[in-house]
């Protein structure tokens, strides 16, 4: 974290916690432009081989764990799922009291 020992000293539990959370969402940042940088090369060179039809976009080429994906619309239950969850619930508990 660059923190010389006198002043690790001197700092608060609390204080600590917020220069250490600090510092993590900095290497995080860090290592998040990296290996997008990679990627992008990466990306780059395989694209120039590939036929104008083959190619992707970047983040369907090579998907990282922190691109943002669409959620999937969520829809209402129907009446007749709904009824169904209950029973299911309904023969849990009933196993587990017998």
């Amino acid at each position: 974290m660059g923190i010389s020992p006198s002043d690790f000293e001197t700092l608060t539990p609390a204080e600590f916690i917020y220069a250490w959370a600090g510092w993590m969402k900095l290497e995080k940042d860090r290592i998040i432009h990296s290996w997008e940088t990679t990627r992008w090369q990466t990306w780059v060179l395989t694209s120039i081989q590939l036929d104008r039809k083959d190619r992707k976009p970047l983040e369907d080429m090579f998907p990282m764990p922190w691109d943002k994906k669409s959620p999937s619309p969520k829809r209402d239950l129907t009446i007749e799922e709904r009824k169904e969850r209950v029973n299911k619930i309904m023969q849990c508990v009933n196993l587990q009291n017998s």
